[in-house]
């Protein structure tokens, strides 16, 4: 029954909006409900000081009957189990009978009843968030369950969360601010009724930084992500998590919702987040608020526990990404939704009777880019060169292989010149070296990335000879669309030797012994891939 009266006097509160026209001054509000935009007679209006919402849009938008007496300006609304009445200018409403009080008094505007929106949450369950930014009012159904829900919404199937809100895209490794197909409801600040179950990860802090959207977790999550328009906003889910006891900054205690103001950046307003979900398990959303459609692109860093949201400050599009992550932090390693692009051949396994392989070697950065700079200042550029110069060395010597360079000097090649590369000689595989970095200073040890399942197998083989060979952290193999591995046709890999920003593997990073041993292990790698003895 709460419930239903909560829906329903959602329904009334749009239905009273439309008083005082001639105080709401010029400010005309959109009015959208689980992210669908509403478009009533009368837009909502903000009167004085309270934000005022037509009820008959919203209630007939979840399926209730709504009658109006003009004789006694009487509005009845009604589902067929409850029924909830109200007068113009009277404070005092009705459900089921019993007196209830408004804050501000129903009224009417071109045959429009108004009623206040933050009433309608407080009083009657719906989740309502005000957005003084872009001057809009969001209203959320609360979930349901069961033969509640197929009564209640139109449409409904009593199976929760079957409809368009149901899994949304998925564009994890970036975006470029176009619309998402999901379409999914956001949170509300201040919902009374967003659940607070916990998950298997543990988000820890919600920041803003270096144009980032930064939140950092513990265990592991797999972000999804969707663009929504009207107004432009970016929606993170992290499923399977649940918020710490210590979250940064502070929420709401009962509702477990919060919000994260941003100042400084040309789109990006405010950082909204709550639990949405708890069936089966509890999901987390995190809404960017826009003013404006917004390139982005989404890292998440495994080893130190962070999804970073990089908004770019001149919105310029995040497309040739050279390293794993932005801007220097590695994506989840257990990530399976790391899309791929269709046009793309998916590569295949090296042929096992060929006489000769093309290996394409690839050192990261070069000439006008110097990669990350080191904790010593020494540029990563100056590590990866003269590492794929002593695996030439060592590869060359077999001739069963044919060895190709991207660069073999301090010179900058483009992205694209790189895979193009590769795939005009049909190469057999690509290894692209690189030097890993984090702002803090304790992640450590090799990783290697890949991107098309394809690729998995040269990935798995790499990690398996080259991180032993250096005695460094074996961090494994992780899924990411990087641009290297992503736009060669080829089994293609990206290695990470060790964190040029942690004070253990930088020393060794830039010592012959290192060098030498890893060149060694990445031989040998390449060769057990390509089954060569």
């Amino acid at each position: 029954m709460r419930i239903w009266m909560s829906a329903l006097f959602a329904a009334i509160v749009v239905l009273c909006l439309a008083a005082g026209g001639a105080s709401a001054g010029t400010v005309t509000p959109k009015l959208v409900m689980d992210g669908k935009p509403l478009e009533p007679k009368e837009p909502p209006q903000v009167i004085g000081s309270t934000t005022m919402i037509p009820v008959r849009v919203v209630t007939e938008n979840l399926g209730y009957k709504v009658d109006y007496d003009s004789k006694q300006k009487r509005v009845t609304v009604q589902n067929g189990r409850s029924v909830i009445v109200m007068t113009l200018n009277d404070s005092t409403v009705t459900v089921d009978g019993e007196a209830m009080k408004l804050p501000v008094a129903p009224t009417a505007i071109s045959d429009t009843t108004l009623i206040p929106l933050r009433f309608t949450g407080e009083a009657f369950g719906l989740k309502v968030y005000w957005d003084n930014l872009a001057k809009s009012a969001f209203l959320y159904t609360p979930p349901k369950s069961g033969a509640e829900a197929a009564s209640d919404r139109p449409g409904g199937s009593g199976e929760e969360g079957a409809g368009e809100d149901e899994h949304p895209a998925d564009p994890s490794s970036g975006g470029t601010g176009s619309q998402g197909e999901g379409k999914p409801p956001e949170p509300a600040a201040g919902s009374p009724d967003a659940p607070s179950v916990s998950g298997p990860a543990v988000v820890r802090e919600a920041k803003f930084e270096n144009d980032s959207v930064v939140l950092s977790y513990e265990g592991k999550v797999q972000p999804r992500v969707t663009v929504m328009t009207a107004p432009d906003r970016i929606v993170v889910d992290l499923p399977d998590s649940g918020f710490s006891g210590q979250f940064v900054p502070a929420m709401d205690g009962s509702s477990r919702t919060g919000k994260l103001a941003v100042e400084g950046h040309p789109s990006l307003q405010a950082v909204r987040y709550s639990v949405f979900s708890d069936k089966p398990s509890s999901t987390l959303r995190f809404v960017l608020d826009l003013n404006q459609p917004w390139n982005y692109q989404v890292s998440n860093d495994a080893a130190t526990g962070q999804v970073r949201i990089w908004l770019p400050p001149d919105n310029s599009v995040p497309a040739e990404t050279e390293e794993p992550s932005v801007p220097t932090e590695s994506p989840d390693p257990a990530d399976p939704t790391v899309p791929t692009d269709p046009t793309v051949p998916p590569g295949t396994p090296p042929d096992p009777g060929k006489s000769l392989y093309t290996v394409v070697l690839d050192a990261g950065h070069g000439g006008k880019d110097p990669g990350v700079i080191s904790i010593s200042k020494k540029f990563e550029k100056d590590f990866t060169l003269p590492v794929i110069l002593k695996l030439q060395a060592i590869l060359a010597a077999d001739p069963r292989l044919h060895v190709v360079l991207t660069r073999d000097s301090d010179v900058y090649p483009t992205l694209r010149e790189r895979t193009d590369l590769a795939n005009s000689l049909q190469a057999d595989l690509f290894l692209s070296v690189h030097g890993n970095s984090n702002k803090k200073s304790s992640p450590n040890g090799s990783a290697t990335y890949y991107t098309r399942e394809a690729s998995r197998q040269l990935a798995e083989t790499i990690q398996k000879f080259a991180a032993p060979s250096t005695g460094l952290k074996d961090n494994g193999i992780i899924q990411d669309n990087l641009f290297v591995t992503r736009e060669t046709t080829m089994p293609a890999v990206l290695y990470e030797a060790g964190f040029l920003s942690n004070a253990s593997d930088e020393p060794q990073m830039y010592t012959d012994a290192f060098q030498d041993k890893l060149a060694q292990g990445l031989a040998a790698g390449i060769k057990a891939y390509l089954n060569l003895s």
